[in-house]
């Protein structure tokens, strides 16, 4: 019988073409459970598991024209966690993009971006363990809006390209403007992160102390602190953008566990360091709100989509069509941003699960040419906050903290 395999998806296309030998767009996510970590059994949950995420337990074949999404044939095998984040080999990337590790508490998945965005990880994460807690615990664990049931196939909705269903409109293109750049450069030493873990409710009553959301309010405070440290290394300032992923599931009804994600860019420009902090939130506030209106978004997917539908691009060879889209992304998208800040949100558990879970963090890849990112996460009621980076001399953490720790203590 023929191997199912699946057309890679738009977000995919730009990871896959993105990637170097040296350094891929992958992530982790950790959860820190209340007990030490049994690792027969946590293989056995994977085996029960994987088969239930074909298009997130899964490589990349390259064909002539393109690359395709294979199931992964065999379970991963759970690893004791070496403590970094690494680029993944082209041999993982073709067979299993995606690996499962142990340390003490914590299980972390680590997944390269072209197979899911953050809702598909933590989905097939957090039914992973799910499962190894029913094994464990031998306990039940009912399906909820995190969890899938493993007693089901894979479901038509979860598997479908949901930017080819979504886009509409006239083709909206974006134009790109240059960015400041934080200092430093990629390196092949080990990621560097720093993490805080505040009380969820602390943060969220800071938003709404100063009128906006949680991901404005954390972005503005990014936002200033960059801007800050550019003061620091330049007389000249540049606008500072930050990239928010978005998650469009909810604005197009749509469930699917493959990469479905849109990115809001609100920027600081240069003179609006002298504004007080509430009206810079204010302001990213607004901007993100404008920026999220439901057509603008299906006009950029609709741009996006018929860009790499087009019979010019389907026709140029996979390997120039990946050396064409590196050279523009360099120029044009990555310098488009100072930093990548994403709110994954809060992860809830059914309540036989929640006692057994102390907090979970998620980890980006640093940015190859900027390298900096950040990731948000609430759990257990704990949000954490992770700045990762290549250089080896802090200087991002120290003024973020600091003037997020300000606002939180002025609650």
């Amino acid at each position: 019988m023929d191997q199912i395999t699946y057309a890679v998806d738009n977000s995919a296309i730009l990871y896959l073409a993105l990637m170097r030998k040296r350094h891929t767009n992958v992530y982790r996510f950790t959860m820190t459970l209340k007990h030490r970590v049994d690792p027969v059994l946590l293989q056995q949950a994977v085996d029960r598991t994987y088969k239930r995420f074909p298009t997130i337990i899964a490589g990349f074949r390259p064909d002539f024209f393109q690359y395709t999404l294979i199931p992964a044939a065999a379970a991963p095998v759970v690893r004791p966690d070496p403590g970094c984040l690494v680029t993944m080999t082209p041999e993982e990337i073709g067979s299993c993009a995606c690996r499962i590790y142990y340390s003490g508490r914590d299980v972390s998945l680590e997944a390269f971006h072209a197979v899911t965005d953050g809702y598909g990880a933590i989905a097939s994460f957090t039914t992973l363990i799910a499962e190894y807690l029913r094994l464990r615990h031998h306990m039940d664990i009912p399906v909820c809006q995190t969890l899938r049931s493993l007693e089901e196939d894979p479901q038509n909705h979860e598997l479908v390209d949901a930017y080819l269903s979504s886009q509409a409109g006239k083709p909206l293109h974006l134009p790109s403007r240059y960015a400041y750049q934080l200092p430093g450069k990629y390196s092949e030493s080990l990621v560097h992160t720093v993490a805080r873990t505040y009380p969820a409710t602390a943060v969220v009553a800071a938003a709404k102390k100063q009128g906006v959301s949680l991901t404005a309010l954390l972005s503005g405070v990014m936002a200033s602190s960059i801007m800050e440290v550019q003061q620091r290394h330049r007389q000249k300032l540049r606008p500072v953008r930050i990239m928010v992923p978005v998650d469009l599931r909810r604005m197009f009804d749509s469930a699917t566990l493959r990469n479905f994600i849109l990115y809001a860019l609100p920027t600081m420009e240069p003179g609006e360091e002298k504004l007080p902090l509430r009206e810079l939130l204010r302001r990213f506030h607004t901007q993100m709100r404008e920026q999220l209106d439901p057509k603008r978004m299906a006009a950029i997917m609709a741009y996006n989509v018929r860009t790499q539908a087009s019979m010019l691009f389907r026709a140029i060879p996979r390997a120039l069509k990946c050396a064409v889209m590196r050279l523009i992304y360099k120029y044009f998208g990555e310098s488009n941003s100072s930093i990548t800040l994403t709110n994954l949100g809060n992860v809830t558990f059914p309540e036989e699960m929640a006692p057994h879970v102390e907090g979970m963090q998620c980890i980006l890849t640093p940015r190859a040419g900027s390298p900096y990112n950040c990731a948000v996460i609430a759990a257990a009621g704990k949000l954490t906050v992770t700045l990762s980076r290549f250089p080896h001399r802090p200087e991002l953490e120290d003024v973020f903290f600091g003037k997020l720790e300000e606002v939180l203590a002025a609650v």
